[in-house]
């Protein structure tokens, strides 16, 4: 070898620097997207290089006569075999974390999705039966008179459901529908005194059955539980 030989750098290394240059500019990477996959999963193997690999370069540095350049390229590029298996654990590692936080992620979505919709099919229990005791002849405050005192409250019970309800949106399009029919009963019986004079006790439950409210309650419970339509 003549003396230009031995001052000669290795083309290697300067690929391979310059390869390290271009993983840490992306702006320059290729079109290709399966080359920047490539890339990309490169890019993590240098960044755990540069984690690791300053306490392995030190630990494996030869004796004092041998100086290491200041260039951590070259470093990497020294230490890459012995920092292969921890780097690669560490990807492995980062892409199980990864993979359970998409699996915990989803779970959440299908939980919030199961409370909300068992919300919406209680909603619509209670308002069947409400429909159905309004339906039932009443003890009556005084002649005239019909104590509606217990279905009032369960009015007013649901008509705050109803509202949390349209807050959070509904399952179905003619689920809101629904929801928004027994809103408006819902708060003609709250609104009332406890004791209804029969004549308006008979005009909600006629605007009830004019909307079939109670049977509409029924179909979407049973739709929402998955019994069909």
């Amino acid at each position: 070898m003549t003396p230009a030989d031995s001052h000669r750098t290795d083309p290697s290394l300067l690929d391979e620097a310059r390869g390290f240059e271009l993983l840490e500019q992306p702006e320059l990477w290729p079109e290709d997207p399966a080359r920047q996959a490539e890339l990309a999963e490169l890019l993590e193997l240098h960044l755990a290089l540069r984690s690791h690999g300053p306490a392995l370069a030190e630990s494996l540095a030869p004796a004092p006569r041998t100086r290491w350049t200041g260039s951590w390229t070259l470093a990497a590029a020294a230490v890459l075999l012995v920092a292969l298996v921890p780097a690669a654990y560490t990807m492995q590692h980062t892409q199980s974390l990864r993979a359970q936080a998409r699996d915990t992620a989803r779970l959440e979505q299908l939980a919030r999705k199961r409370t909300q919709d068992r919300a919406w099919i209680a909603f619509f229990r209670q308002s069947s039966t409400l429909l159905q005791d309004f339906e039932q002849n009443p003890a009556l405050c005084k002649k005239g008179e019909e104590d509606r005192r217990q279905e009032r409250e369960t009015a007013m019970t649901l008509l705050e459901a109803s509202h949390q309800l349209a807050a959070q949106g509904a399952p179905l399009q003619e689920a809101e529908a629904i929801r928004a029919s027994l809103h408006t009963w819902l708060s003609e019986v709250a609104f009332e005194e406890d004791c209804l004079s029969v004549e308006r006790a008979r005009e909600l439950r006629q605007w009830a059955a004019a909307h079939n409210l109670e049977g509409q309650a029924e179909r979407m419970e049973r739709r929402l539980r998955g019994d069909g339509a």
